[in-house]
């Protein structure tokens, strides 16, 4: 039958309700989510379990019956079409959220910018856009303190083209504190930036730990476009 913008609808929303119950889940939830009969969810999964994207597993009813009941979850292949799917667009539309909250810590001093960017970082619904945040608050700090990029470019680009994404995460979070930490050292704002970078460090690694590989690769390439825009501009106001 081949995947059709409907396929895809149906395995994002499986995959999205899999996440928010953390496990399997039965296909009339999938039916309830996407308006439509659950004998009609039922007969399009399990043509996507025929062509190996969706994978059925039966779970004892939890009454004591001892019947089990179908639930659903997508197979990596399904995991794989959709993120492809959905990447390139996801990418877009983050960068350009996170360029907008870039513009917005702009014209703040670091003390309000550690204020305001801890703010955004716990009231950040999912664990990305905390990680996301957490990298514009760093991005932010290297530009207020005048990291001079041009330094560190080229670890930048080495870390960047890591093929493990927790790794070069972490990698380039560690290199521009670093920076950051060596530069506060040197000036006035010292005390204040050594008693927060290190709770957010900490966030950051509890966060990773958290992701799954896929939405580390993706946070890896939005975390690259926000360092990437600042190497690329080299500009001091």
């Amino acid at each position: 039958m081949g995947i059709t913008e409907r396929r895809i609808e149906f395995m994002s929303t499986l995959d999205e309700l899999c996440r928010e119950n953390n496990g399997p889940v039965h296909y009339f939830l999938v039916a309830e989510r996407l308006g439509v009969s659950k004998w009609t969810a039922y007969d399009l999964l399990t043509a996507l379990r025929d062509e190996g994207y969706v994978e059925p597993l039966y779970i004892l009813n939890d009454k004591g019956s001892g019947r089990s009941t179908v639930a659903f979850k997508l197979t990596d292949k399904g995991k794989d079409l959709i993120y492809k799917d959905t990447k390139e667009e996801n990418v877009t539309k983050l960068s350009e959220e996170m360029r907008t909250r870039l513009k917005s810590f702009e014209g703040l001093s670091v003390n309000e910018l550690l204020q305001s960017g801890l703010k955004e970082i716990s009231s950040s619904k999912t664990p990305v856009l905390k990680a996301l945040n957490i990298s514009i608050v760093i991005f932010m700090l290297s530009q207020k303190l005048a990291v001079n990029w041009d330094n560190i470019s080229s670890s930048y680009q080495i870390l960047s083209k890591s093929i493990d994404p927790q790794s070069g995460l972490l990698g380039l979070t560690a290199l521009l504190i670093g920076v950051i930490l060596a530069k506060a050292g040197i000036n006035k704002y010292g005390n204040t930036v050594n008693s927060k970078i290190g709770f957010i460090l900490n966030k950051y690694k509890e966060i990773l730990d958290e992701l799954s590989h896929k939405d580390k690769e993706f946070l890896f390439d939005i975390t690259k476009e926000i360092y990437t825009g600042n190497i690329l501009l080299g500009e001091e106001e």
